[in-house]
């Protein structure tokens, strides 16, 4: 009899083992187009000149990607995930990314629907994952992108070597937390990223907010790496908008935003707060501000058939000895026709017009630049001015 009453446990244990589920999922997006952009700059530092340039793109309304992910049933409720995500771009076959296999995300982690997940690796940050879903890129596409991505809503970047947590659904809320190690002996702080968010969604209303903060202490004046994103690794800093700030020991975001779903039309609005600021051996010195405000809306007009538009307004961050901030106004517009559930034909353009004074990437005062979108979508203008039109073609799989 007591050999029976253990064996019967066991039999279960052995049986839920069994029947344990487990899946591993292919997919990704191939975006190509051909695309105008005006006054591309070309050349070095204090010697730009610019050139229109007409050539075929990658990741237009969205980033070229394929990614796998799979999911085991450990019982309970209880489930482990992982999932790899490369950037490419379809041009020319390379990697996107800086070179990274898994650039865009690559994690592992272990969840539950009643207590949340948490998940390690290279990941996006807890801003991203609740204030991106409501900003003007998921509604209008890449480049409804703020003016260089500045505020990282257009998931520019990735933090390596960090640990997140993201809770369950509670009556439509949720939210979550990032920390990033720095990877510095002796040291938590130097070099690491923090991040937290949040998000409700009930019926048509999306709301989300986040901050993070991400520290850059360095070793001495000659260490220009800059910890979150290690220096050119996504190409944050790598428009005229903010590379004048990508040497100060500190960056801090503040976003939030909302959507409401009419039907036909989808509305939003959104605000964002860039704050970068000097430490002991920041080659930048002082504080600077950037204020950004933007709208944006999408109209269905047939079931196939959407049209799209977003205007943002940017103000820029004190520049010592000079009164004249920098300005950017953003406009986009663009229709898409979904040729069936998967491909999607679509033309879409940007235009910015910048105003007063930045730094540029030696720190120097000089007249602000345009830059519509991110890197990834654009190149940085030698004028005041810029636009960028693309007619392409994206497939889902």
């Amino acid at each position: 009899m007591k050999k029976q009453l253990i064996a019967a446990p066991l039999l279960l244990s052995f049986a839920g083992i069994a029947s344990a589920q487990s899946s591993v999922v292919l997919y990704g997006i191939v975006d190509a187009g051909i695309t105008y952009r005006s006054n591309e700059r070309t050349g070095t530092t204090g010697a730009y000149t610019g050139h229109s340039n007409v050539a075929l793109t990658s990741g237009n309304l969205s980033g070229s990607r394929f990614g796998i992910k799979g999911q085991e049933d450990l019982g309970g409720g209880w489930n482990a995930m992982f999932l790899l995500e490369d950037g490419f771009d379809i041009t020319n076959g390379k990697t996107g990314q800086n070179g990274g296999l898994f650039g865009r995300q690559a994690f592992v982690g272990i969840g539950s629907q009643q207590y949340g997940t948490v998940t390690l690796g290279r990941q996006y940050t807890s801003l991203n994952d609740f204030v991106s879903p409501v900003a003007p890129v998921a509604v209008v596409g890449g480049y409804g992108a703020h003016p260089g991505d500045i505020d990282d809503l257009d998931q520019t970047a990735r933090v390596n070597n960090s640990v997140k947590y993201t809770s369950a659904n509670y009556s439509g809320f949720t939210f979550g937390a990032l920390y990033g190690f720095g990877g510095q002996p002796g040291s938590l702080k130097q070099q690491n990223t923090w991040s937290v968010g949040a998000a409700y969604g009930n019926g048509p209303l999306h709301v989300g907010v986040g901050y993070e903060r991400s520290d850059n202490s360095k070793s001495g004046t000659k260490d220009s790496t800059y910890g979150k994103w290690n220096g050119t690794d996504d190409g944050v800093f790598n428009s005229s908008i903010n590379e004048g700030y990508a040497s100060a020991q500190s960056q801090q975001i503040i976003a939030t935003g909302a959507t409401y779903d009419f039907g036909p039309a989808i509305v939003g609005v959104n605000y964002s707060n860039v704050q970068y600021r000097s430490g002991a051996d920041s080659l930048f010195n002082g504080h600077a501000t950037f204020n950004i405000a933007g709208v944006f809306g999408q109209w269905t007009i047939r079931p196939s058939v959407q049209l799209f538009a977003g205007y943002s307004y940017t103000r820029g961050g004190e520049v010592e000895g000079v009164d004249e901030r920098a300005q950017y106004h953003n406009v986009t517009l663009g229709a898409q026709y979904n040729v069936s559930k998967r491909s999607t034909v679509y033309l879409i353009g940007g235009y910015q017009h910048a105003s007063g004074v930045t730094l540029d990437a030696l720190g120097n005062p000089v007249a602000a630049t345009a830059s519509v979108s991110d890197k990834g979508n654009s190149h940085s203008s030698d004028t005041q001015s810029q636009a960028i039109v693309s007619i392409g073609l994206r497939h889902r799989f």
